[in-house]
């Protein structure tokens, strides 16, 4: 398990190289990248251009979210599949090696029955394009998609639901993001991540909640950093893919229970988070904070 730094996750953003900054400064060992950002940076010039700083900071991609809509008309669908083809190619040469699509929570296309076979069938399209290169896709979804309010048929916002749907993918590319948040609102438990199977885990993102919130009826409001109330039980969960072997990406959520502060202090204590987590698993992990670096100088002048 290494440390992940997802500022989507976290609601900050950032040019590519300032990212980097941030991950490098703080101690995590890799990033997830905005491909769709990258792919046009390479259609502008050279792919080696547009990720040297990449290619430099020696960081490991954790993941990309694979710039797709899932719940796009046919031929909207049909006209982004085919420009996978490149996307899939880039990811490669970049070592990106896993593409997160997200699953829709709902849509104004189909009842379920017939879009849970639109949708099985496009994930499984899509995985055997990222295939061709080796880039493993794992599949998310959304327990809290505000765009369920608007849209006529309910899809995918559990992990019963989550779990069906991966299981009917005929890909043996297909893999899962275990998302701890949503795997809380969702109903999830250990026994629905042995159902989806140890190895078929590539990324992991984990979040704590607030407090006396039913999960029925949360917001991203009690979304929190891990470590903050323990009402998650992260550490049961990673212990479980420690066990087993696994070396994913661990990226965390949320925000801290004291909101407020920079970008910059909120990733540090996004390390500080992590590190939690990692300590009370017994996995090693190294801090490194801007005050080292200046330490570090000042010893040396």
């Amino acid at each position: 398990m290494y440390k992940n730094l997802n500022c989507g996750l976290l609601g900050i953003s950032g040019r590519q190289s300032e990212i980097i900054e941030l991950a490098l400064t703080y101690g995590f060992r890799g990033i997830d990248i905005d491909m769709a950002d990258l792919v046009k940076r390479c259609g502008r010039g050279s792919f080696e251009n547009a990720a040297r700083f990449l290619v430099s900071s020696k960081l490991r991609i954790g993941g990309f979210e694979i710039p797709i809509d899932l719940d796009s008309d046919e031929d909207s669908f049909a006209t982004a599949a085919a420009q996978l083809n490149g996307v899939a190619e880039i990811a490669q040469r970049a070592e990106a090696m896993t593409a997160i699509l997200t699953i829709p929570s709902a849509t104004n296309r189909l009842p379920y029955p017939e879009y849970f076979d639109v949708i099985r069938k496009r994930i499984d399209q899509i995985a055997e394009t990222f295939g061709k290169e080796d880039v493993r896709i794992a599949l998310t979804f959304d327990a809290l998609s505000s765009e369920t309010d608007d849209k006529e048929f309910k899809f995918v916002k559990d992990v019963e639901g989550f779990v069906a749907l991966f299981r009917a993918c005929t890909s043996k590319n297909v893999s899962v993001v275990f998302d701890s948040w949503n795997w809380h609102l969702g109903g999830g438990t250990e026994a629905h991540l042995e159902q989806v199977g140890l190895d078929r885990v590539a990324s992991v993102r984990i979040a704590d909640c607030q407090e006396g919130v039913d999960p029925a009826s949360a917001t991203s409001e009690a979304c929190l950093l891990p470590a903050s109330t323990g009402v998650i039980d992260n550490v049961s969960y990673l212990r479980k893919l420690v066990d087993a072997d696994l070396k994913l990406p661990v990226a965390a959520m949320g925000r801290p229970l004291n909101a407020g502060g920079t970008r910059d202090a909120l990733v540090g204590l996004t390390q500080d988070a992590l590190n939690k987590t990692f300590e009370e698993i017994g996995l090693p992990s190294q801090t490194r904070k801007p005050e080292m670096f200046a330490e570090t100088s000042y010893a040396r002048n």
